[in-house]
């Protein structure tokens, strides 16, 4: 009985042995594995994250702006009018009108109201700038005020002639209202159809002057495109608002 139970330790410790040593090989071998696994995904991982991971956006300087400089001078200097926003060629000069041209307290066309002095022939206004709408702006009488170049001259013993000066002794009933032609009519420098009467402009339907004055005479006295025109009344026509 002894020896057999000698027989049978001496097979069981074997056995534990070996069962005991695959035990211990097979926990090797899975955390090998394991380690053997995860150690690729880590490097991924890493190599991910340093993929993904962004530098922080470089400071941006603003662009500076171009330098400025001062443009050669080309001529007299030029100013803007905040009146209307009309560029003027600065002068220092004395004028006259050439006959009689209405002083402005603006460069509104559309009434009498802004009117603030007619200046007649031989009477002297300061003109201080040449627009580029074809007005004057002048002082007179310690007032910057404007009126239609075309009728000032620089020439203060300027005298207009006779036959002008009765022309323009035509009297017209002061009115302020918008016309048009009612098909087209001249537009002329004078309130006559006779030399040295000259058409300035051709009035077409639709376009639209404002007209101050009308005479018996059968004329109209109108403000266009920044000059005093006159026509033949019946060739207009009110527009309405």
């Amino acid at each position: 009985m002894e020896k057999n139970n000698k027989q049978i330790l001496l097979i069981l410790i074997p056995a534990c042995v070996l069962i005991l040593g695959l035990l211990l090989f097979t926990i090797f071998m899975t955390v090998y594995s394991r380690r053997e696994k995860d150690g690729p995904e880590q490097t991924s991982d890493l190599k991910t994250e340093q993929h993904t991971r962004t530098e922080p956006p470089a400071t941006t300087v603003p662009d500076e702006p171009a330098s400025i400089t001062e443009g050669e001078s080309t001529g007299a200097p030029q100013t803007t009018d905040t009146n209307a926003g009309v560029q003027f060629q600065e002068v220092n000069e004395q004028v006259t009108a050439k006959n009689e041209v209405n002083l402005r307290s603006n460069m509104d066309q559309s009434g009498e109201g802004n009117v603030v002095y007619c200046l007649v022939n031989g009477e002297v206004a300061q003109r201080t700038g040449m627009g580029n709408n074809g007005w004057s702006r002048v002082v007179y009488n310690g007032q910057t005020l404007y009126c239609v170049s075309s009728y000032l001259t620089t020439d203060l013993s300027y005298v207009p002639p006779a036959s002008e000066t009765d022309l323009f002794k035509t009297k017209f009933a002061p009115v302020s209202e918008k016309v048009t032609a009612k098909e087209a009519t001249n537009l002329r420098d004078r309130p006559s159809v006779l030399e040295p009467s000259q058409v300035m402009v051709q009035l077409q339907h639709g376009q639209v002057a404002v007209r101050t004055g009308i005479a018996n005479e059968g004329w109209s006295r109108v403000e266009y495109n920044g000059q005093v025109l006159y026509c033949i009344s019946s060739y207009l026509e009110l527009v309405e608002e």
